[in-house]
């Protein structure tokens, strides 16, 4: 599995397919810097910071076969990404091409990650930290459009 660096899952939830689904959400991974870019949008970070990302996304919902929540051994969450052979090639031409940057990982309009990478992403699985184990699974249910449980917010 490719770690965008996360730690290895530990324990591992369901992993859903990704269907045609007017539920879901849209999520989308970007190159960011943290140095500023022509034409890339520069993100506020809280609690400071800034991170400049890349407009169009190197690859989207579309590009996944199936999404799954787990933890890390602290308990931690980690949203695991499992790519389409198409997906895996966007992501690995764009991450050769613009080494050491960032990946940000966006769910409907919330960015829940931004690791950077050392190498081009080869593997077909790619894992985000997320914080909390809540947050994987919400953001893997969200994506797959099925329900989540109820719930008093969002990420």
């Amino acid at each position: 599995m490719a770690a965008v660096p996360a730690a290895t899952p530990t324990q591992v939830g369901l992993r859903h397919a990704i269907t045609e689904n007017r539920k879901a959400l849209d999520l989308r991974v970007f190159l960011a810097d943290v140095r500023s870019r022509p034409g890339w949008t520069p993100v506020s970070l809280k609690p400071s910071g800034m991170l400049y990302v890349r407009p169009t996304a190197v690859i989207g919902r579309s590009d996944l076969i199936g999404i799954q929540s787990a933890t890390d051994q602290k308990g931690d969450g980690i949203l695991v990404l499992i790519l389409s052979d198409e997906g895996l090639r966007k992501l690995r031409e764009a991450t050769a091409a613009n080494p050491g940057l960032r990946l940000a990982l966006v769910v409907g309009r919330t960015m829940l990650a931004a690791p950077g990478y050392a190498a081009p992403i080869t593997q077909q699985q790619l894992a985000f930290g997320v914080g909390s184990a809540r947050n994987a699974e919400l953001a893997a249910r969200s994506v797959a459009g099925v329900d989540a449980s109820p719930s008093t917010g969002g990420f």
